[in-house]
C-alpha cells in the first residue's frame, strides 16, 4: 500500500510539475514580450503612418500633389520620426515653391536616417532656390557621394554651380552626368548653357546637337538648337530643328505649361507666318486716340525679352510677347519729340538699334537682320535717322543752324551768344 501511496503521489506529482514549467515559461515571454515588444512589433500610431505614407506614395506617382500632401501631414504627425515621409514631403513642398519647409522636412529625415541621398539632393534643390547656394552645394555634394551613380544629382550640381558662376565646374558636373545617363537630355542641355558662359558659341551649339542625337524624342533639345542656330545666322538649320521641336510637341499633352512654352517658341522656326500667329499672339497694340501705326515688326527683343517694334505717327512703342509680359515684362513708349538720335549695328547674324533720348537714356533692341533692314528704312523715310550717316553731317547742321533767321524761342539765346562774344 505504501507502494501504492508512493506511485500515486509520484503519478499526481508529475503533471503538476510539468503545468508549473509551462506557466513560469509562458510569464517569462510576456514579461520579454512586455518590455521588449514595443522594439519587436511596430506600434499603432508606426502603422497608421507607414499606411498614411504609402496612400500618399501611390498619389504621388498619379500626380495627385495635394491628396499626396494631406496623407504626408498625417504620416508625420502620427510618426514624426517617419523620415519617408518626410522626404517625399519635403519634395511636394519643395515643388510647389514652400522652400523653406521643405528645407526643414529634408533635414528631419536626415535626422532620422542620416545616408538617405534623396533627401540630401531635396535639401540642396531647396536650399538653391532659397539662394543659400554655398549650403546648396554642400547638400548636394553630400548626395552625389552616398550616390554616385545618380545623374539627377550630379544634374542639380551643376545646375547649383552654374547659379554661382562656376561655370567650369558646373560643365564638369553635367558631364559626370551625361557619362552616367547617356539619355539624360538636361546633361547635354547643361553642358551646352555652361558652355555658352563661358563664351564658347560653337562648343554650346555642338552639345545641343548632341543632345538631339542622343534623345532624338527630346522637343526641348530640338527647340534650344533651332534658337542657338538662329542667332548663329543659320536661318535654315533653325527652322529644320524648329519643325521638329514642333512636330514632336504636339504629340505630347499640353496640359504641361512649359510645353505651351516650347510649342511657342518652336513655331518661331516652322514658318515666320507661325510667329505672328503663336509665340507673339497676345503682344498687342492699341494706338491712341489720333495715332496712326505705320508698321509693327516681329522678332525684335529687349532686354533678351521677346516682343514687336511698333512705329506710329507719334512714337515708338516695344510691345513685350505675353509669355514675357506675365513675368513683369512692360511696354516701352519713345515720342518722337524725345529722340536725339538713334544709331544702329549690323553683325552677321542680326543687328542692334540704340534710341538716345533727350533725358540721356538709352534703349537698345535686338533683332534679325530682315527685320533691322525694313525698320531702319522706314525710320529713314520718316525723317527720324540720317540715311547715310557721315562726318561731314554734323558740321552741314550748324551751318544750316547759322543760317536760320532769329525768331521766337531762338532769339534771345543768340543774343546772349553774341553779348558774351
Amino acid at each position: 500500500m505504501t507502494k501504492h501511496n508512493i506511485a500515486t503521489i509520484g503519478s499526481t506529482r508529475k503533471p503538476f510539475t510539468c503545468l508549473k514549467a509551462k506557466v513560469i515559461y509562458a510569464l517569462i515571454v510576456l514579461s520579454l514580450y512586455t518590455t521588449c515588444g514595443a522594439m519587436a512589433a511596430p506600434s499603432a500610431e508606426s502603422q497608421s503612418s507607414m499606411q498614411q505614407f504609402k496612400v500618399a506614395k501611390a498619389a504621388y506617382m498619379q500626380g495627385e500633389y495635394d491628396l499626396a500632401k494631406k496623407h504626408l501631414l498625417a504620416a508625420v504627425d502620427s510618426d514624426k520620426s517617419n523620415w519617408e515621409a518626410h522626404y517625399l514631403l519635403g519634395l511636394v513642398l519643395g515643388q510647389e515653391g514652400n522652400f523653406s519647409l521643405s528645407i526643414a522636412h529634408a533635414q528631419k529625415s536626415l535626422a532620422v536616417n542620416p545616408d538617405f541621398a534623396p533627401a540630401y539632393s531635396v535639401l540642396g534643390r531647396s536650399l538653391a532656390e532659397a539662394q543659400k547656394l554655398p549650403e546648396a552645394r554642400q547638400a548636394l555634394e553630400k548626395a552625389c557621394r552616398l550616390d554616385p551613380k545618380s545623374a539627377g544629382n550630379q544634374c542639380n550640381l551643376g545646375a547649383v554651380l552654374g547659379m554661382s558662376k562656376d561655370f567650369k565646374g558646373a560643365y564638369a558636373a553635367y558631364k559626370r552626368a551625361a557619362e552616367l545617363d547617356p539619355k539624360y537630355v538636361n546633361a547635354y542641355l547643361g553642358m551646352s548653357s555652361s558652355l555658352g558662359k563661358q563664351g564658347d558659341k560653337k562648343g554650346q551649339i555642338e552639345a545641343c546637337r548632341k543632345a538631339c542625337q542622343m534623345v532624338p524624342g527630346s522637343a526641348l533639345a530640338h527647340a534650344k538648337l533651332g534658337l542657338l542656330l538662329s542667332e548663329s545666322g543659320d536661318i535654315g538649320g533653325s527652322m529644320s530643328e524648329g519643325y521638329t521641336a514642333n512636330v514632336l510637341r504636339l504629340k505630347e499633352s499640353w496640359n504641361d505649361f512649359l510645353g505651351t512654352f516650347l510649342t511657342a517658341w518652336a513655331s518661331v522656326f516652322l514658318v515666320f507666318a507661325g510667329i505672328f500667329a503663336v509665340i507673339f499672339a497676345g503682344s498687342k497694340f492699341k494706338p491712341q486716340e489720333g495715332e496712326a501705326v505705320l508698321r509693327s515688326f516681329f522678332l525684335t527683343f529687349y532686354k533678351d525679352k521677346p516682343g514687336r517694334f511698333v512705329v506710329t505717327s507719334d512714337r515708338l512703342v516695344f510691345v513685350p510677347e505675353a509669355f514675357s509680359a506675365w513675368f513683369g515684362s512692360t511696354n516701352v513708349s519713345i515720342q518722337r519729340g524725345q529722340i536725339e538720335s538713334i544709331n544702329y549695328l549690323s553683325t552677321v547674324g542680326g543687328g542692334t538699334v540704340s534710341i538716345l533720348t533727350r533725358d540721356g537714356s538709352v534703349h537698345q533692341f535686338r533683332m534679325p537682320l530682315l527685320v533691322l533692314d525694313p525698320l531702319r528704312s522706314l525710320l529713314v523715310g520718316q525723317g527720324i535717322v540720317s540715311k547715310e550717316p557721315s562726318s561731314e553731317a554734323p558740321q552741314a547742321a550748324t551751318e544750316e543752324k547759322k543760317e536760320e533767321p532769329v525768331n521766337e524761342k531762338n532769339a534771345e539765346p543768340e543774343v546772349k551768344a553774341d553779348g558774351e562774344a
